[in-house]
């Protein structure tokens, strides 16, 4: 995985003229910065500098990664393990470039904007890095299993505003005790700031290996003007949000209550995981953990408890 976005995000606040910093102990650095790093192509234990001063009122943290090509690209992640940068060029350069756009940075627009939507790399929802998650579990008397699946070749384009954004497209494949019980088609895209918004799904719903219906489908701009929020920029407890606002019957409001969990699954045990509080159309209560670098690790239907079995990367 080396793929580098130089997504340069308007910064709220830069309080320092140079890039020199001290190298820091891998274990030391917070753990979504080890995760994002990782994930950018990276190796633990690798060094890393802290970098003086504060991007967006954070700590930030700087690891030289080798790129596709096997040049060195410098990158830039603040402590929430957000990428802030990639710099290739000289960095007094580099850091004077970023002083002049934190000047010109203006309030954040109502409506978000979407420069490259189907790259997504939040550090908590990182889909864009995702070849193939497999998830294991119960729900009630009926074993489940998901095979979470990403669709780079598929394509396809909403509006959002004035704006057409093309989502990625991710395959949710279900069975219960061994047969084929739905497969949702999702359509996900990340604005500018970093959140992740879901835009849609084709559902088709299988019994005795046949269709049977697509309930629970929807699209934005024809069922619905808002777009569900997945998880913000920089989730912290409190935030609320909806995942799904369509209807009576699909609607979803979400809440994070922690960010402190620790998950251990038979793909690993994942630390300061984001849990998120899903209050389902039906009033039934369920549960989300997402773990930095990975995404969803845990979910927890009411009467249930899936796991998950295996993390595959492109």
């Amino acid at each position: 995985m080396n793929t580098f976005k130089a997504s340069l995000l308007c910064l709220c606040a830069l309080t320092t003229a140079s890039y020199a910093g001290t190298e820091q102990k891998w274990a030391e650095l917070p753990a979504a910065v080890r995760a994002a790093i990782v994930a950018n192509g990276g190796k633990e234990g690798q060094s890393v500098d802290k970098e003086n001063g504060q991007l967006n009122g954070q700590d930030y943290y700087e690891a030289g990664v080798k790129d596709k090509n096997g040049a060195v690209a410098d990158l830039v992640f603040t402590a929430d393990g957000k990428l802030v940068e990639t710099k290739h060029d000289d960095a007094d350069d580099r850091a004077k470039e970023l002083e002049a756009q934190a000047k010109k940075s203006k309030p954040v627009k109502k409506t978000p904007t979407f420069s490259h939507p189907r790259d997504i790399y939040n550090p908590f929802v990182p889909m864009s890095y995702i070849k193939q998650d497999v998830l294991e579990g119960r729900e009630g008397p009926k074993k489940v299993r998901v095979e979470r699946t990403a669709k780079p070749d598929l394509h396809k384009t909403f509006k959002i505003g004035k704006q057409e954004v093309e989502a990625l497209v991710v395959e949710d494949r279900e069975w219960e005790n061994g047969e084929l019980s739905e497969v949702a088609v999702d359509y996900f895209a990340q604005a500018d700031d970093g959140t992740v918004y879901y835009l849609g799904e084709d559902v088709d719903e299988y019994e005795g290996g046949k269709l049977k219906g697509h309930d629970g489908s929807w699209l934005l701009g024809k069922d619905t003007k808002k777009p569900g929020v997945v998880l913000p920029a920089h989730p912290k407890v409190g935030d609320k949000f909806k995942t799904e606002d369509v209807s009576k019957e699909i609607n979803e409001k979400d809440e994070v209550i922690s960010v402190t969990e620790t998950v251990a699954t038979p793909a690993g045990t994942y630390h300061d995981c984001v849990k998120v509080k899903e209050m389902l159309a039906d009033g039934t209560v369920e549960y989300k953990y997402y773990a930095a670098g990975v995404g969803v690790v845990r979910e927890q239907p009411a009467d249930g408890d899936v796991l998950l079995q295996s993390h595959n990367t492109k």
